[in-house]
């Protein structure tokens, strides 16, 4: 019989830890000074492990990442066509997570901490950007300065995609980070082993401390997250496919709505792949050579869903700490929204790393990592969903631009189910 049983998920454990913590230090609260010294210092060092593995995290992943960016110029227009929607597409999601955060401002009336010494009054945009390229790689990883590394990381990527093919040099080089990023992830992999011993600590010390109140902020975020991917869904892919791609939204969801289901339940790009080539081959009429090039670096660079999730994550912390972005940090987020969804796909807690690392290079507090952490199945769902249709959505309208598209496929009857 205990054979039998299902073994839990790393996101239900994370989400039964959230529960058990929060509960703790709510019914602990009149005594958690004693209580805070157990969980305080272990809720400290799952930060600290978080923060070790982000630069080599971002460094070796981007750098692999690019590789399979690169590859789409194999089919130069198609290759092209793509990535100027992935851009457009991905900084548009962007601005929505953007607009809605300010909008129903999840973070306000949670008080952490004073007003931080924080102002955008003096900040020149352009000094902003020339500082984003550094002088010195090794001071950039040394001062934690996750922007340069990036950089250097997309340079670093792109050399090396640019070596002549076949190269001895080129394929050590490729070899050597592909297997460093195998390392890195195994080390991410071990660190969220960790995460429900650390995420019960750190919920029970804020509800221990603050009460109910994060609770509310955090239902309210994940209201901010729900609406940021409708608007995604319902608003901008229908304009995409309406106005870019001419065929039609409901028609093309039609086609792709196994995909969308299998992602939904999966919480994973990967394993949808299969349906959702074959999806996009044979009920959206996409050509087999465009959706064989396309589909696999899509769904690891190209997640809308993921852009609008992460500027929410800093405007909300921005919120909590009663700190004001100007327009130079609200480019930086998007830039970062966009860069983080395509350098750290598939790794094991993505989206709680892409949290760390927003956090990290914005100069605020790890604070809501953990809080992310709890709920982060809530919002993997949905966003897996929207991703993997962001993927059909750019693979129509490419083939669309084109001229490629078998129309009649695409608008033939056919059942949602497959």
């Amino acid at each position: 019989m205990a054979a039998k049983t299902k073994k839990l998920g790393l996101a239900t454990k994370i989400l039964l830890a959230m529960v058990v913590g929060a509960a703790f230090g709510f019914i602990f609260k009149g005594s958690y000074d004693i209580w805070g010294q157990v969980t305080q210092p272990i809720g400290t060092i799952f930060i600290r492990l978080l923060k070790m593995t982000i630069i080599p995290l971002v460094f070796f992943s981007i750098v692999c990442g690019v590789a399979s960016v690169a590859n789409l110029q194999r089919l130069k227009k198609v290759g092209g066509t793509f990535l100027v929607f992935w851009f457009l597409a991905s900084m548009l999601a962007a601005i929505s997570g953007i607009f809605w955060a300010y909008v129903i401002e999840p973070g306000v009336g949670i008080h952490l901490a004073e007003k931080a010494a924080f102002s955008t009054k003096d900040v020149s945009v352009v000094n902003s950007l020339v500082n984003w390229f550094p002088d010195n790689v090794f001071a950039s990883f040394t001062n934690f300065n996750i922007l340069q590394v990036i950089i250097f990381s997309l340079f670093l990527g792109f050399a090396i995609a640019l070596l002549p093919a076949g190269s001895e040099a080129k394929r050590l080089l490729s070899k050597g980070f592909e297997v460093c990023n195998t390392a890195i992830t195994k080390v991410v992999e071990i660190v969220m082993v960790f995460a429900p011993l650390g995420v019960l600590c750190l919920m029970a010390d804020v509800t221990g401390t603050l009460g109910t109140e994060v609770l509310t902020g955090l239902g309210k975020m994940l209201v901010t997250q729900y609406v940021a991917y409708a608007t995604v869904l319902l608003v901008m892919f229908p304009i995409i496919l309406k106005f870019i791609a001419k065929v039609s939204p409901l028609r093309h969801y039609a086609n792709v709505f196994p995909a969308m289901i299998l992602a939904f339940s999966t919480c994973s790009s990967s394993a949808t792949l299969p349906l959702t080539m074959k999806c996009s081959k044979e009920r959206a009429g996409v050509p087999d050579e465009t959706v064989n090039l396309l589909a696999p670096p899509a769904a690891t660079i190209n997640m809308q869903a993921c852009c609008a999730e992460m500027p929410i994550y800093a405007i909300f912390a921005a919120q909590m700490f009663g700190l004001d972005f100007g327009f130079g940090q609200l480019v930086l987020i998007c830039f970062l929204g966009i860069i983080m969804a395509a350098g750290v796909a598939g790794v094991p807690g993505g989206g709680i790393m892409m949290s760390a690392i927003m956090m990290q290079t914005m100069g605020l507090p790890l604070t809501i990592v953990p809080w992310v952490a709890g709920i982060y199945r809530l919002i993997d769902m949905p966003n897996t969903m929207l991703n993997v249709t962001g993927d059909t959505v750019g693979m129509v309208t490419t083939a669309s631009l084109l001229g490629t598209l078998d129309r009649d496929k695409f608008n033939a009857p056919k059942s949602i189910y497959g």
